[in-house]
């Protein structure tokens, strides 16, 4: 994977003594140059260059229904890169994590909604596409119950992808995951509201929500030291666009105990995203940030606004006395295509924002009609300013100006 951030640490004082004394006229003035550099302050180490800089990217519900298995199964191949190569330029330079919504139990009768069994391709589709984490703890997990999630464990560590959510094995239960990338180490908690199957085996542990395990889980991630701490959660009421009282009372819950990100999924639809300041002297970051519900990435749920959703990023700095601190927020809005082809229904995730790089080739004039129809309404109810940047995202909050907060201009994304 590419460097999450272009990396550049102050002078090594211990460098000078490694400077060969060459007997040419220059050698001495280098080793001075070399000794006022180290007597500078920490932060003028990084003049004149941009300081490190890392990037999350979230995406929503990773969810296979029926229909999209259809065209899979008719060419005889369970590649599930096609759904994805129309957005993948946006997952460039990112750990990138995500919700799956499906679960790998094997034995060839794949199925979608109401009991999910998804072939393994899917795992390395995701990490193709550059998923890196996904969290397990979500309503569908225990679908085809203990056994066909602790095999979705093991695909998902075949294919290289990180898990949370569920304590297995040397995983306990309530356990943060810690990612290291490039010198930062980020800590990801899971929780969700339930199981839509009711466990009967002690080898597997569902993360449920409540106070107790919430502020045990986050109270734990912080005994690991992490840089970024992101607790995730399954919750909320489906189809709903405004989140309830409990998802605002979890995450004040989640900022008052050291989360800087909360990362909601399960409504199906997208919620607001808010930026907090949570400034607390020392803190990491003086902002954290809550998206409620980023809806679904891609499944076959037609009715509106099931189809739509975004990609959002969050962009970190670091600094030599705050340490890593949030940049920027921004999404890329997305749509799901329904092109019906001889070998069956072909299920695509679309950009559907305006910048010119996205391959749209093979859409129909209607399609591309409604994806950008669809991004405009999602860019309007978060709040989104201004126009796609070099990569295709928009902006919701920028620390350059940080009073400016997302501002929806709609009631609902449809």
């Amino acid at each position: 994977m590419a460097n999450l951030w272009r990396e550049r640490r102050p002078l090594d004082c211990a460098m000078m003594n490694k400077i060969p004394a060459y007997r040419f006229y220059f050698a001495r003035p280098l080793r001075l140059l070399v000794l006022l550099l180290c007597l500078l302050p920490a932060e003028l180490a990084y003049a004149g260059d941009a300081p490190p800089r890392a990037r999350l990217i979230f995406v929503g519900d990773i969810m296979t229904h029926a229909e999209q298995l259809e065209r899979p199964r008719s060419i005889g191949s369970w590649d599930f890169s096609p759904q994805f190569r129309r957005v993948k330029p946006l997952f460039n330079d990112a750990l990138v994590v995500g919700n799956l919504e499906t679960v790998f139990a094997g034995g060839g009768n794949f199925t979608g909604y109401p009991a999910f069994n998804t072939p393994d391709e899917l795992a390395q589709s995701l990490a193709d596409l550059g998923v890196d984490v996904v969290t397990l703890a979500n309503n569908h997990m225990l679908d085809k119950g203990a056994s066909g999630a602790s095999r979705t464990i093991n695909v998902l560590n075949d294919a290289g992808i990180f898990w949370t959510g569920l304590g297995s094995g040397d995983t306990g239960p309530n356990k943060a995951l810690i990612v290291e990338r490039n010198g930062i180490r980020w800590a990801f908690l899971s929780y969700s509201y339930g199981s839509n199957r009711i466990l009967t085996s002690s080898d597997v542990h569902l993360n449920t929500i409540s106070d107790d395990s919430v502020t045990e889980g986050l109270h734990n991630a912080r005994l690991s030291s992490p840089d970024v701490i992101v607790a995730c959660f399954h919750w909320g009421n489906e189809y709903q666009f405004s989140p309830s009282k409990r998802q605002r009372e979890i995450a004040a819950l989640c900022l008052e105990n050291g989360a800087n990100l909360v990362i909601g999924t399960h409504p199906h639809v997208l919620q607001p995203v808010e930026v907090v300041n949570s400034d607390l002297g020392d803190r990491v970051a003086a902002y954290s940030v809550v998206a409620y519900s980023l809806g679904n990435f891609i499944s076959y749920q037609r009715t509106l606004p099931r189809e739509r959703s975004v990609i959002m990023a969050v962009d970190f700095d670091s600094t030599p006395e705050r340490g890593y601190r949030i940049s920027r927020v921004s999404v890329a809005p997305t749509w799901v295509s329904n092109t019906r082809t001889k070998e069956g229904r072909l299920i695509e995730v679309v950009y559907a924002g305006e910048s010119p790089r996205f391959n749209h080739a093979g859409l129909s004039a209607a399609s591309l009609k409604a994806a950008q129809a669809a991004g405009k309404a999602v860019l309007e109810f978060l709040g989104a300013s201004g126009e796609a940047d070099a990569e295709g995202f928009y902006t919701l909050w920028d620390a350059a100006s940080p009073d400016i907060m997302p501002e929806k201009r709609r009631e609902t994304p449809e």
